[in-house]
């Protein structure tokens, strides 16, 4: 490759591709400069099954926002053929490798972050705490190209053991609460998870959410208890005043 004038930047791995000869296993390199026309004479002088992939090879109109990108196999002999292996999704953001290509994974970019599918758990709550508009991505997504294509079968699993339970995870930094309930997820503010708390009378919940905020956010919760118990007081709901009272002594809160 360097006597073509490519530089070498890392190996990629082994990847197998489904030529009209069967399935030929061939490893990867990124590599820099012109690669249009390199597999044909690497095949011929190596011996051996070539691929090159590219620019050239991008299999439709980039501009539409769904195109397919193709791989030039070229063998000893001479014959060569192009072979789709990605389609690439500018909608949804996604690169989902087709059935001619093993040994790849399929990725998508949701809120500027690359996870590589299919999501495990963890990467769901994580995207479920930052929007309502990144939730709405992936059931996109799942919808056009299949549910397991997108989330792994390992979270699907630990979503339909958890139906009878609620997890709970808090993202003070983004301020929404992440909800894992009855194989549903869903999100919502933190401010509106912290008072539905303290009028539901879970007040040791809502006090181990407050101690366990950064000082800004608790500032920001205080103030909440604080409007919450004016506006209670004015329209002489005695029972949240009660509620917003209580709360307000366990903080060490004044009102």
């Amino acid at each position: 490759m360097e006597e073509l004038a490519l530089i070498v930047r890392r190996t990629i791995g082994l990847v197998e591709v489904k030529t009209s000869r069967g399935w030929v296993k061939f490893r990867v390199y990124e590599v820099e400069g012109v690669i249009e026309g390199v597999a044909a004479v690497l095949a011929s002088r190596l011996g051996v099954p070539v691929f090159e992939s590219g620019r050239h090879l991008i299999l439709g109109e980039a501009s539409a926002r769904l195109w397919d990108e193709g791989v030039k196999v070229a063998f000893p002999n001479g014959d060569s053929e192009i072979i789709p292996i990605f389609t690439f999704d500018g909608f949804l953001d996604l690169r989902m490798p087709t059935s001619n290509v093993r040994g790849v994974k399929a990725t998508m970019i949701v809120g500027g972050k690359v996870y590589e599918l299919p999501l495990k758990l963890n990467d769901l709550l994580e995207i479920y705490s930052r929007g309502r508009n990144l939730v709405e991505k992936i059931e996109k997504a799942a919808s056009v190209y299949g549910l397991e294509r997108i989330v792994s079968r390992e979270a699907l699993e630990s979503l339909r053991k958890s139906k009878r339970e609620v997890r709970v995870e808090v993202d003070y930094e983004t301020g929404f609460v992440f909800l894992l309930e009855g194989g549903r997820m869903k999100t919502i503010p933190l401010s509106r998870y912290f008072i539905e708390l303290i009028y539901g009378g879970e007040l040791e919940k809502a006090k181990s959410l407050y101690e366990g905020a950064p000082e800004s956010t608790r500032v920001e919760l205080a103030e909440l208890i604080r409007d919450e118990y004016e506006v209670a007081r004015s329209l002489g709901l005695e029972a949240r005043v009660q509620r917003l009272k209580s709360i307000a002594e366990k903080l060490g809160l004044s009102l």
